[in-house]
């Protein structure tokens, strides 16, 4: 693997003089801005070719950072245009399992890149935002998000689909308010008086029964009501479409902090958070089978352990003795639902809203029932790198999933066969798992790792298949790595101390 190295080096003289300037510390000189020290490349990131990479940047450390573009066959760095900046791809789209194609958006618009031909298409120009794309199926249809309900297009045909129709409130007749008693005795008796009202009811019957099977079939409405709609995702196979329910609890009222430097020369509220240890809002995730036309929960109620209580309760008996009568299931957020690449499994990552658990499940989403594949449980707070975090969890084949645990007291790496339940650790140490990514052919797993003091970290690899991880930065220090999308290539940022 060839290297790239993007580093920004101090002038020591500079350094030297600027502090001898500064004299005894103050709280003006400690608090003014860091610039004088030296700004850090920030933002790095690969062209989708990978035959750049760009980064932010202040070269004279004077004012705001700029994006800089490093070709790494001459290592030169240059200042990128606005034209080229405004026509770049952006870290946020999907690959096709070839690493050919790329589909992203930005700035609401939808867009495919070819490595190939080397060519952007605009796909969609419209004034909706179109944002989180995927390819589905055998990769001639995207998936893409508007607003809260996700559509269809097809690259062959362009053909548009809406998939799903989230509402507030059922405008099918569901929610149409339905007859007293009296009002109903009345409607009866007017049909049994009447043949002329009797032969108009059926009149009306016959055009609504005819009009219904003239019209297309509607799609089916998911009626929300006042919950927020967030994390809609769709299966590999375009069959299952999970998303989340969020219920903001009641009461509950955002801090407000006064600006008085504003431009205006009046006062201003400046928007902030909730008071700790305000009542938080709760979630459910929910599956919504397309082929069925049903939508039902993830069934939270029989996870290992969903009853239990922290150990502080022990120091509050009163507390410990209330809850304890009220035998609650806790709250919990699905955080993820991860799929293989043909649909065929799926596993969700959960976490407790106390922060003492997480579990990750296999998922049968025709049921919505999960089954345990691992538990995580601090009685202090759940959390380290990797941990809980679906970005650094997913499917090494069909049925093999890696997660990152601190079972043994460091986060490492996990990979557990959703089927027989079997674990496997494929590092240990007394060190941690900082980063890590699977490789696009699926055989390497990529990470960062303070294998060789707490302080310094290098990128490594090791089979999926586990093994003695092989060293491959160098420079003793901090290596913040970025892998091109070929993954021949590694931008590095370097840190080091004197």
């Amino acid at each position: 693997m060839k290297k790239l190295l993007v580093t920004l080096l101090l002038l020591p003289a500079a350094t030297t003089s600027f502090a001898q300037k500064l004299g005894p510390l103050t709280i003006e000189k400690i608090m003014r801005d860091p610039k004088w020290i030296g700004v850090s490349p920030s933002g790095i990131d690969w062209a989708d070719d990978s035959k750049k990479v760009y980064f932010k940047w202040s070269e004279d450390a004077s004012g705001d950072a700029e994006l800089y573009a490093v070709n790494p066959a001459d290592n030169k760095a240059r200042k990128v245009t606005l034209a080229e900046e405004r026509d770049l791809s952006t870290d946020n789209g999907d690959w096709n399992k070839q690493h050919t194609r790329k589909i992203f958006s930005k700035d609401g618009d939808l867009f495919l890149f070819d490595v190939k031909a080397g060519k952007t298409t605009r796909l969609t120009n419209t004034a909706a935002r179109e944002t989180e794309p995927v390819f589905i199926n055998d990769e001639t249809k995207v998936v893409y998000r508007e607003d809260n309900n996700l559509f269809t297009i097809s690259l062959k045909t362009g053909e548009l689909v809406q998939l799903t129709n989230f509402v507030r409130e059922a405008t099918d007749g569901q929610s149409k308010k339905q007859p007293n008693e009296q009002e109903q005795w009345l409607k009866k008796q007017q049909l049994e008086l009447f043949d002329i009202i009797k032969e108009k009811a059926k009149e009306d019957k016959d055009d609504s029964t005819r009009n219904a099977l003239l019209k297309p079939e509607k799609l089916k409405e998911i009626v929300t009501g006042d919950k927020r709609v967030s994390e809609v995702k769709i299966s590999p196979d375009g069959r299952f479409i999970t998303y989340r329910l969020t219920k903001r609890a009641d009461g509950v009222k955002n801090a407000i902090v006064p600006n008085y430097v504003t431009a205006s020369g009046f006062t201003e509220d400046i928007p902030n958070r909730s008071k700790v240890g305000r009542a938080s809002s709760t979630s459910q995730t929910f599956v919504y089978d397309t082929q069925r036309g049903t939508y039902y929960p993830i069934i939270t109620a029989d996870i290992p352990g969903i009853k239990d209580l922290p150990d502080y309760l022990k120091d509050y008996p009163e507390e410990l003795k209330e809850r304890q009568k009220q035998n609650a299931d806790r709250p919990v957020t699905i955080d993820g639902v991860l799929w293989n690449e043909s649909g065929s499994n799926a596993v969700v990552i959960i976490s407790s809203q106390d922060n003492k658990d997480c579990w990750i499940m296999s998922l049968d989403p025709l049921t919505g029932k999960l089954r345990l594949l691992d538990r995580q449980r601090d009685e202090a707070w759940i959390g380290g790198p990797g941990i809980d975090n679906p970005g650094r969890a997913g499917f090494i084949d069909a049925t093999h999933f890696y997660y990152q645990s601190e079972a043994s007291g460091y986060s490492h790496i996990y990979v557990v066969d959703v089927e027989s339940g079997t674990k496997k650790q494929l590092t240990s140490g007394k060190w941690e798992v900082q980063t890590l990514q699977l490789s696009k052919d699926k055989k390497i797993f990529y990470f960062t790792a303070n294998i060789d003091h707490p302080g310094i970290t290098h990128f490594y690899s090791i089979p999926v298949s586990g093994g003695t991880p092989v060293k491959i930065t160098g420079m003793k220090g901090g290596n913040e790595v970025t892998l091109s999308p070929d993954e021949k290539w590694l931008a590095i940022r370097y840190s080091y101390s004197n």
